[in-house]
């Protein structure tokens, strides 16, 4: 009796399973219109099933917010904890070393600071035989030489004569100051020889071998005397005498320059090559400090 009530009840209700029987309001199968309906067409419209059934509550809770999209991939899950590296920005590269050019330039090749040629302007051709410039002058010189305080001998500066140099008095090449018959010539507080018209001093020398056209005597010397200037006379045993000046009376010793070209010359006889020099017109008077002889 209870199984044939159960049966109509079944029948007329629609709510018992064929094999199973009774079932629960939960687990009833979706009808027709449900499912074409409300399952699909919630799924394609707005996410959801029409009556919340159990497609849209298994796939969207477990696939949309749980353990699909938010959970297990994108927030909490496998991928999340081993995330890939970031590989938009490029690896940190050192920078590669500065490949520019060395500095080729090439070195500065400029010529040493080199020292002025000395002037040759003078005799840039020495056809002499000499190795000495004058000192005062153009040209090469044959000797030089100065006096000074507490001697009566001259002090040779350069002595480049074709004969050696001796002190006696008879010699051929030497510088002596004469004072003719008795007695001396006298000097000044410096040593310098006053010479007069009649005391002179005498150079003796040879130019034998050495090749020139042109000569001068050069002479430092002044005035001995406080009222007048004085020249001077210079005297060859071959070719006579030539007269310069004038020299000043002043306290200052002056070099004067006397042309001797043509009072000497290559072809000199050695035992009569000499000058001699004198005071002359004005005070008469001449302090002698130095004499150079040059030649070109």
């Amino acid at each position: 009796m209870h199984r044939a009530l159960t049966i109509t009840l079944c029948l007329t209700l629609g709510a018992c399973d064929r094999d199973t029987g009774p079932t629960s309001d939960a687990a009833a199968p979706l009808d027709h219109g449900a499912t074409a309906d409300g399952l699909w067409d919630g799924r394609t419209t707005d996410g959801r099933t029409t009556d919340g059934g159990t497609h849209d509550g298994a796939h969207d809770g477990a696939h949309a917010d749980g353990a699909h999209a938010d959970g297990a991939h994108a927030d909490g899950g496998a991928l999340d904890g081993a995330a890939k590296p970031d590989l938009a920005a490029k690896p940190d590269l050192a920078a590669p070393p500065d490949l520019a050019k060395p500095d080729l330039a090439k070195p500065d090749l400029a010529k040493p600071d080199l020292a002025p040629k000395p002037d040759t302007t003078v005799d840039a051709y020495n056809p002499t035989g000499l190795t000495v410039p004058c000192s005062h002058g153009p040209g090469w010189t044959v000797f030089r030489f100065h006096y000074s305080t507490n001697s009566t001998s001259p002090s040779i500066d350069v002595w480049d004569a074709s004969c050696s140099y001796s002190y006696a008095p008879s010699s051929a090449c030497n510088v002596y100051a004469v004072y003719p018959g008795f007695g001396s010539v006298s000097y000044t507080s410096q040593g310098y020889p006053i010479l007069t018209t009649s005391e002179y001093l005498r150079v003796r020398f040879s130019v034998a071998g050495l090749s020139f056209t042109k000569a001068a005597v050069h002479i430092q010397a002044r005035s001995y005397a406080t009222a007048s200037s004085t020249y001077y006379r210079v005297w060859s045993p071959l070719y006579g005498d030539k007269i310069g000046g004038p020299v000043d009376n002043d306290w200052v010793y002056d070099w004067y320059a006397l042309d001797w070209t043509g009072y000497l010359t290559p072809s000199d006889t050695p035992a009569l090559t000499a000058i001699q020099i004198y005071a002359y017109q004005g005070s008469g008077q001449l302090a002698v400090a130095a004499v150079e002889l040059c030649v070109q």
